[in-house]
């Protein structure tokens, strides 16, 4: 007896792995299409076969209504929206003129209809309010409106070229119109004599 050589054992294992390989899906797609059939035919049957065909229904009822509700929801939220930004374009309009107007440093434009409420606009004119009120304020302010026309006294005086009692005395009395008090000591402006 002449043993199988291992070349020859080789071969003979791929060739009916492929054989059995082919013939197996040969056999798996057969089975695919005749239980592809027969699903189609239990199709309208399987339902109640199972007993779910009354809840499968109600599924069904309950899913179209979300999904109605959902459309809905987001087209009564895309109309909401859309006049929440007509409404407060207008108002940004109105407000850029006014800003124009009363010279306000304070923009209106960032505001998003998505994201935003009424509570950005009013923050807006609280600044802005308070902002009037100061220049209000600062225009009524008798020495606030004299201070730089001060300062600049102050610095003329000093740099008269009179001599350090003088220019201080005088100093001292235009500071003391802005309430700002000069302490120079006495001692500091006496000139030693020999």
């Amino acid at each position: 007896m002449k043993p199988i050589r291992q070349a020859e054992l080789d071969f003979l294992v791929n060739l009916t792995d492929s054989k059995f390989s082919s013939k197996s899906e040969i056999i798996d797609t057969e089975i695919s299409m005749k239980a592809n059939e027969l699903a189609e035919k239990q199709k309208t049957k399987f339902a109640r076969l199972l007993g779910i065909e009354a809840l499968l229904k109600k599924v069904e009822q309950a899913s179209k209504k979300y999904q109605d509700f959902k459309q809905s929801k987001k087209m009564v939220e895309d109309r909401l929206q859309r006049e929440c930004s007509d409404i407060s374009y207008q108002l940004i309009t109105k407000l850029n003129q006014m800003k124009k107007a009363r010279k306000w440093d304070t923009s209106f434009e960032n505001f998003d209809s998505k994201d935003d409420d009424a509570s950005y606009f009013t923050n807006k004119l609280d600044e802005v309010r308070y902002d009037e009120a100061k220049k209000s304020v600062q225009k009524q302010h008798k020495i606030y409106n004299n201070l730089k026309e001060l300062k600049d006294n102050c610095k003329l005086i000093i740099h008269t070229g009179a001599d350090i009692n003088n220019t201080v005395q005088v100093l001292q009395t235009e500071m003391g119109r802005a309430d700002i008090k000069l302490p120079i000591p006495k001692q500091l402006l006496q000139l030693s004599v020999k």
